[in-house]
């Protein structure tokens, strides 16, 4: 019995998080009076409205949020979280028709969206340097964790906030890389939810239908259903790839007087292809031959090559006020994948001047299954005029993936005048696998509120981590068995005049599999971070503005083991990530809003026993990236409900091999909008990368495996309300 097993056994259930702040519903009043005659006075009937308020799982006001759980795991204002975190609502996700997560992050300070370029079959990305794809997504507060190619990717569309959180986390979700992480959060059953149907076509032949319709099921409001969905038949700019998805989601909600139970699911079903490439610097960023390698060019085989996904999930967020200061939360959800996965893929120039390119090839079918719990306490409670709001927490989760995996080999192709109809000649000895892996931890935090400016933050967590690999091939399994204390501190100081200021330090901690050449398992990966920033909160307008500089350095990172084999590795590899970032988000005047990010970053190879790497910028990460973006609607005149938008993107240059002796160019990328309300309908017209600007947006620590960006996409949609 594992340490995990007996730690379910003996270690009782603690509890709650997050105020559900309750809004004051519109209330009509009918009053009557009596006066000294006795006769009776009728009074008209008095409408009283109250604004319901922003809560960390509600939709934006707007475009500017000012609450979020993502950072605390309580329902926190932005501006007093010792962290830099940002958040993107349904207004600005509609304003943009972004279409993926990865996209809709485009202007957000600290992320590299697009790391390994156009891909429709999940979203890759760096937080402050760190690669984050893996561990670091998360589904209204629980990891959806990928393994290989077995991925949970988003619709945006079933989505009412997309919060990103930067630097460690792992005093309150367990293990994950130091960069950050995105916690997407479903749209919920609302009583005031406008309804609507939406249909879009643009490039690629694109054809797309969506509704969001829902409400209340009975009179009072005490029971609300939700149901979200999509079908989409669409092209991508890589011929012979498809991106198509079937998505829906219902959910439901009952509120009690102390309790409320909001049942939460989804189901999505892509198919799709690997539209990335992998292709050489000659002829992407670097001049071939024989010229360009066009953006459209398809490395794979027709009717061989494909990704398809089915993935699905079902929980509930259950919560219970005991007192209107004690109250308790339990979120849950079971969540299956299956990924069947068959690509060539570009493996470098087997003869430029003939125009040839080498593929590789690789098949794989993957599923997996994943259960995740979270159970929290909250109190809040006041002591001599020093104020607490107290969380105290267990969470366990559990994935088992199973993959098979083969590679082989196939004939090149011509890049410039492809001729299909190969398929593989040979493959190489597969993989056979099913990895187990579980997570138990235990937190506590407490937000201290005193002399009415200062807000400490102080927490802790301890977690085991166990995990196990069973090659299904021939019976042999190997495990691990870690465990990892984190921590957390931070300090903010709250001016009257809207000015918050902030010091924090946090701790991060990240299994490593696999073992050294002597089979020794490897440590956790360790991260460290320092952090001192600003928010403001302009007291005439809806605004956020945020800096931040950080300091994070990872520890315990695989290297080449100089005394082994070309594939045997040791753990004395170091990295350390330094930056600032300055974001903006404001609504001047009415009708404008305005939105800026700029980050930089000086990630190094500090300890390497490659010595041409140490001192070196890590492939593909950017030193400077950069945008602005605004929207611009009349909410007056002849012409009220035009709007228009229109946005500019930097981004920045890097390195191709972490021995940095190629560099991939920077590139800038327009982006633009117009929108018209008219009654009942909303017309939409937008481009991404308006002037079809041919780049690359990384290399992965190769020559040979360069990714082109999206090229430009138009979208076209009309939506109706009611």
């Amino acid at each position: 019995m594992t340490f995990l097993t007996r730690t379910r056994f003996k270690t009782a259930l603690l509890g709650s998080v997050a105020i559900l702040c309750t809004s004051l519903p519109t209330q009509l009043l009918a009053q009557q009076a009596t006066d000294e005659t006795n006769e009776e006075i009728v009074v008209d009937p008095l409408l009283i409205e109250a604004e319901r308020q922003e809560t960390a799982t509600s939709p934006v006001k707007g475009y500017v949020a000012g609450q979020s759980a993502t950072a605390t795991k309580t329902d926190t204002p932005i501006a007093e979280t010792p962290q830099s975190i940002s958040v993107i609502g349904t207004t600005e996700i509609e304003a943009r028709q972004a279409q993926s997560v990865s996209e809709t992050l485009n202007y957000t300070a600290g992320i590299q969206p697009d790391k390994f370029g156009y891909d429709k079959r999940l979203d890759w990305f760096n937080i402050r340097g760190f690669d984050e794809t893996q561990n670091g997504l998360y589904r209204d507060g629980l990891q959806q964790r990928s393994y290989s190619f077995v991925s949970w990717q988003q619709e945006t569309y079933g989505l009412e906030r997309i919060e990103l959180m930067r630097g460690p986390t792992s005093v309150l979700y367990g293990q994950n890389a130091p960069g950050g992480l995105i916690n997407t959060v479903s749209k919920r059953p609302r009583a005031d939810m406008e309804n609507e149907i939406e249909l879009q076509t643009g490039s690629h032949n694109r054809k797309q239908g969506s509704f969001d319709i829902g409400g209340k099921i009975v009179e009072d409001g005490s029971v609300l259903f939700r149901a979200t969905g999509l079908l989409r038949d669409s092209d991508t700019q890589v011929n012979y790839v498809e991106d198509d998805r079937v998505y829906f989601a219902p959910s439901l909600t009952w509120e009690g007087e102390d309790t409320s139970l909001t049942l939460l699911s989804y189901y999505q079903e892509d198919n799709t292809g690997g539209a990335n490439s992998w292709l050489p610097a000659n002829g992407t960023f670097r001049d071939a031959i024989n010229g360009a390698i066009p953006t459209d060019f398809f490395t794979g085989e027709p009717g061989y090559d494909h990704y398809d996904r089915t993935q699905y999930a079902i929980g509930y967020e259950f919560s219970h006020n005991f007192t209107d200061s004690l109250m308790f939360r339990q979120n849950a959800r079971y969540s299956y994948v299956e990924v069947d996965y068959d690509s060539l893929y570009g493996n470098g120039w087997a003869d430029e001047a003939a125009g040839t390119l080498n593929r590789g090839v690789q098949e794989t079918d993957q599923e997996g299954d994943s259960f995740a719990i979270d159970n929290q306490l909250q109190a809040k409670f006041e002591t001599s005029g020093i104020r607490h709001t107290m969380l105290g927490g267990l969470d366990y989760q559990r994935y088992v993936f199973d993959r098979f995996l083969r590679y082989g080999t196939i004939d090149s192709i011509n890049v410039y005048n492809p001729s299909y109809g190969s398929r593989p000649t040979s493959y190489s000895t597969p993989t056979d696998e099913k990895l187990t892996a579980e997570q138990v931890g235990v937190y506590l935090q407490d937000q201290i509120e005193f002399d009415e400016h200062w807000v400490l933050t102080l927490g802790g967590r301890h977690d085991w981590a166990d995990e196990s690999t069973l090659n299904q091939q021939n019976g042999t399994e190997s495990s691990r068995n870690d465990s990892a204390f984190t921590g957390r501190t931070g300090l903010a100081y709250k001016t009257d005049f809207g000015l918050t200021p902030y010091v924090s330090y946090s701790e991060s901690f990240n299994p490593v599999s696999g073992s050294d050449r002597f089979g020794n398992s490897f440590d956790p990966e360790e991260g460290v971070q320092y952090e001192v920033g600003a928010k403001y909160e302009p007291e005439g307008f809806d605004g956020l503005f945020t800096v931040a500089l950080f300091d994070i350095t990872r520890e315990n990172v695989l290297t080449n083991d100089p005394s082994g084999g070309a594939f045997d590795n040791i753990q004395e590899g170091e990295q350390q990530s330094r930056g600032l970032e300055i974001e903006g988000l404001f609504e001047p005047i009415e009708g404008l809003t305005t939105k800026f990010a700029y980050t930089y970053q000086d990630v190094e190879i500090t300890e390497t026993n490659t010595a041409s790497e140490k001192g070196n910028t890590p492939s593909g990460i950017p030193e400077h990236t950069a945008s602005a973006w605004a929207d611009y609607t009349l909410n007056s005149g002849p012409l009220s409900g035009l709007g228009v938008n229109g946005g500019i993107r930097y981004l920045g240059s890097t390195f191709a091999t972490d021995a940095n002796n190629v560099k991939v160019p920077s590139t800038t990328l327009l982006d633009a909008g117009i929108h018209y309300d008219l009654d009942a309908y909303r017309f939409a017209l937008n481009a991404t990368n308006l002037t079809d600007e041919r780049y690359v947006t990384s290399c992965a620590d190769s020559t040979n495996s360069c990714y082109y960006g999206q090229g430009r996409t138009i979208l076209a949609s009309v939506k109706y309300r009611w």
